[in-house]
Parts: structure tokens; C-alpha cells; sequence
């Protein structure tokens, strides 16, 4: 049964379906709100099980409409608080919901945030509407994919703090397709993920790139920081990307720099026989383990990897040579939070969910705008879900904070 979209068609307006919401508690200061997404999907359910109750008593003279009924469903962004329409006979049902007495079904949810643009295209919306008896118009889709896409560009322009602890910044390979020359192009992502003077984790930007990074390419991400209001940080951890160095380094002085010490660790492997990549790699733990000063760490990498290894490897320990103050400088700070600055892990964790929507859309990604707004929306939930301070990082606040103020009240004086 068409139950959507058949009568009065042109009454689906996303701008008049928002304007029934608080626009101030769907985006705020910073982007888009918790609330504001919830308040989001609640209104697009509510317009579409409204408009089905019309539907039906059209189909049905005899019946009348009899109010609505509360239901709670928990999803991934937040509980949902839902108005259902009813009719006096019971006879209607939303073919929207899921089963009467189930509080989360996964492919209910998959339905919503295929109205958020999850990855999906067109012709899978109005696929996955129809297989639940809805019929929804591509005019509906281009409105909701036009209303998310200026979220999403809010949210990638929102003005930054001035001044971070740490900043991750990592990079997911992928496949996109180029829109205007109908190629499946490869493509790179950079995620950035800040840590403020608080303990408090988000994402604060992605930059999806076609091809591979470089010194411009980054280059494009810091000064986009910059410019959305970035002045100091206290370290940068990443990768041994090509240009990222030099690049930070031109641009923020005075911040350190930790190259990912897990990378490190994989990339001995790929330059190093099986057994002196097997005792570099202890040496690196024994150096987080017990070097309790920067200095010393730097001696005992010098002598016991670098040293020893340089007439074997002549080529790779050169290049580590030139990095070794970037993978020992997660020495020079408190031994609480170690753990948390020499790797990228965080940033990765981030990684894996884009990588389980690449494999979900066949390998790669429809367009620039479809994956720009299917990240949004993946990074949206995730800083939801990091609502509390690192604790570990918290309680060295403290000295955290009296290194930022040395360091960068030395560079202003």
C-alpha cells in the first residue's frame, strides 16, 4: 500500500518540517546539537506517520482519528520520544515502527539514517521506504540530502578553540567516485581529532582528498585550522606522513611533534629482517616502560637501535635518525598519559567505522558529497558518545597547563 507521499505531495517540505521544530536546539554555536539530531529524526518520523494516518482515513470513511500515543525507541544518537498517531478502531499502524513491544531494531534505525544520507543512494532510500509500504518522492530525498549537507558544511566551518593539548591527525585510504568524470578515483581522508585544554576528545575536522597526501595537501588542512581559529598547540601526533613535519613545523613552531610509535613498530617489518625487527621492537618497550626522562630515552635509542643497526640498514636508520626527537618527544611529558600520545589509535578507532561504511556500499564511496556527509554524520554519533574528559588526561591538567604556559609564553617573549 502507498501510504506516503501520494496525496499532497508538495506539503513535504523539509524547511516546514524544521520550522515545526526549536531551529535554535537543532544547531547551535558549534554545530549541529545532540538534541537537534534527535529533534531531527523525531520530526521526519512524525511527518511521515502523519501523513500515513491521513492516507488511511482517507481509504477508511468510517474511522476517525483518536489522538497519539508515546513510544520510546533507544538508537545510536539518542533516545527517540515518538508521538504515534492512532485511529478509534486500533486498525492503523505506522509502517515505520518496528514490532510493538521491541525498543531497538537495527534495520528500523537504518531506515532513519538512511534519511541522514548514511552512505546510501537515491534509488536504496526509496527502496528500503518502499519495502515498509512508504512511498517516498526523490523531491523528499533532495531536500533532507540538501538540509544535512548545509549541517554538514556548518560543522566543518565552526569556529575552533585557539588552543588544544593534542591534536591526532591520521589518514584513511579509500575509493571515491569522481562525479565528473564518472571514475572510481583513490582517495585519502585526513581526520583530525583535538584533545582540549579540559581532557574533552572530538573530532574537529576531515578532509577528504582524490589521490595521496602531501606537503600542499596538508598544508590545505592546517591552514583550514588556522582559519577556523587555531593559534597553539601543545603537541601534534601523527603518522610519518610525507610533508606533515614541515609542514607544522612552518605553521606552529613552537608545538611538538610525536610520530605514532605503533606505526613505527609496523613499519620496522617492512625494512628490518624478522629478528632485528623483533629486538627493536622490544627495545621500544623497554624504553615506554622505563626511560622516566626524555634524555634518557633519546641515549638508549641512540645506542641500542640506532648505533646498532646503522651499517646494516644504512638507508632506513637514516631516516629514523632524522625522527628520533619526534618518536621519543612523548618522553618529555607526565607518565600518566603516555600511552595516550604516542599513537594514533584514537584517530584509527574513527577510521574503522568509515571502513565498515566503505565495505557496506560495495568498496568505495558514490561521491565527494554522499562520503562529506556520511562522515558527518559518523562523527556526529561519535562526539556524542564522548561526552566525559579522558580521565588520565584530566588528572594531569595541572601540568599539562604549566607546560602550555612555559612553552608558548616563552614564544611570546
Amino acid at each position: 500500500m502507498d501510504t506516503y507521499m501520494n496525496k499532497n505531495e508538495s506539503k513535504f517540505s523539509l524547511e516546514n518540517l524544521i520550522s515545526k521544530a526549536d531551529k535554535n536546539n537543532l544547531v547551535g554555536e558549534n554545530g549541529i546539537t545532540s538534541n537537534g539530531l534527535v529533534n531531527l529524526i523525531e520530526n521526519i518520523i512524525h511527518e511521515i506517520m502523519n501523513k500515513e494516518k491521513s492516507r488511511f482515513l482517507d481509504d477508511t470513511q468510517n474511522d476517525k482519528a483518536n489522538g497519539s500515543y508515546t513510544r520510546n525507541l533507544n538508537t545510536s544518537v539518542g533516545k527517540l520520544n515518538l508521538q504515534v498517531p492512532r485511529v478509534r478502531s486500533g486498525e492503523f499502524r505506522s509502517s515505520l515502527l518496528p514490532n510493538k513491544y521491541q525498543r531497538y531494531d537495527e534495520s528500523f534505525e537504518e531506515l532513519i539514517f538512511s534519511f541522514l544520507i548514511n552512505g546510501d543512494s537515491k534509488n536504496e532510500i526509496i527502496y528500503k521506504m518502499k519495502s515498509r509500504g512508504i512511498a517516498f518522492s526523490e523531491k523528499a530525498y533532495d531536500e533532507i540530502f540538501q538540509f544535512i549537507k548545509k549541517q554538514m558544511e556548518d560543522f566543518k566551518s565552526q569556529e575552533l578553540d585557539s588552543e588544544y593539548n593534542f591534536i591526532y591527525i591520521d589518514a584513511y585510504h579509500c575509493m571515491i567516485k569522481d562525479t565528473k568524470d564518472k571514475r572510481i578515483k583513490k582517495s585519502v581522508i585526513y581526520t583530525v581529532l583535538g584533545v582540549d585544554k579540559f581532557a574533552n576528545k572530538s573530532i574537529i575536522g576531515f578532509y577528504p582528498f582524490f589521490g595521496h597526501e602531501n606537503k600542499t595537501t596538508w598544508m590545505e588542512v592546517f591552514q583550514d585550522l588556522i582559519n577556523r581559529g587555531l593559534k597553539r598547540v601543545l603537541m601534534f601526533i601523527s603518522d610519518d606522513f610525507s610533508g606533515m613535519s614541515e609542514a607544522i613545523k612552518t605553521l606552529f613552531p613552537y608545538s611538538d611533534i610525536q610520530k605514532c610509535i605503533v606505526h613505527l613498530d609496523r613499519n620496522l617489518y617492512r625494512n628490518m629482517q624478522k629478528d632485528d625487527a623483533k629486538f627493536v621492537t622490544k627495545k621500544l618497550y623497554e624504553i615506554k616502560a622505563t626511560c622516566n626522562t626524555y634524555q634518557s630515552g633519546i641515549l638508549l635509542y641512540q645506542s641500542d637501535v640506532l648505533d646498532k643497526f646503522k651499517k646494516k640498514y644504512p638507508t632506513f636508520i637514516k631516516h629514523l635518525e632524522k625522527r628520533k626527537t619526534e618518536h621519543m618527544c612523548f618522553l618529555k611529558y607526565p607518565e600518566a598519559i603516555r600511552k595516550h600520545i604516542y599513537t594514533t589509535n584514537p584517530v584509527e578507532s574513527v577510521h574503522s567505522s568509515f571502513e565498515k561504511m566503505r565495505i557496506k556500499k560495495g568498496g568505495f564511496f558514490q561521491s565527494m558529497d554522499t562520503l562529506n556527509v556520511a562522515i558527518f554524520i559518523v562523527s556526529d554519533k561519535l562526539n556524542l558518545t564522548w561526552k566525559k574528559p579522558i580521565p588520565m588526561i584530566k588528572s594531569k591538567i595541572y601540568e599539562l597547563n604549566q607546560m602550555f604556559n612555559l612553552k608558548f609564553y616563552e614564544e611570546e617573549n
